[in-house]
């Protein structure tokens, strides 16, 4: 492959993650509408049931996620193999960036909000009880 055509897969794989990092905001955003309105007043088999489903979800858009980083990773590994000499600009940008530290912060943050979701929902369905309106 070109340098051009590793740059484009890399590319195409930060697409990918930022839209499977949407559904996973967007399944957390469902559970917590439904714990509000519905699961706070369940029996705790339905409440299990329900944060199952939920983690099946979680699971499934975490996965392809980190299918997608693993690509990522392998194209910018082909794309340091290549020859600086003949490599488009872009690309030995990227490249130069992706050895930064905002790349690191980035992937440390997309995770630290997977698992504070996580941790919310449990925490939401589990433990916080809805206050009593008059």
């Amino acid at each position: 492959m070109s340098a051009a055509d590793l740059l484009t897969l890399v590319r195409s794989t930060d697409q990918q993650i930022a839209s499977l990092y949407g559904q996973l905001i967007s399944i957390n955003i469902a559970m917590i509408v439904a714990i509000y309105y519905f699961l706070n007043r369940a029996g705790l088999v339905f409440k299990f049931f329900a944060f199952v489903v939920y983690a099946v979800g979680m699971l499934a858009f975490w996965g392809m996620m980190l299918r997608e980083a693993n690509v990522k990773g392998l194209a910018l590994q082909s794309l340091a193999s290549l020859p600086r000499a003949g490599a488009p600009l872009p690309a030995l940008g990227y490249l130069d960036l992706s050895t930064q530290w905002l790349f690191e912060a980035t992937s440390v943050f997309l995770n630290l909000g997977i698992w504070l979701m996580w941790a919310s929902a449990a925490f939401l369905l589990f433990i916080w009880r809805k206050p009593q309106t008059v």
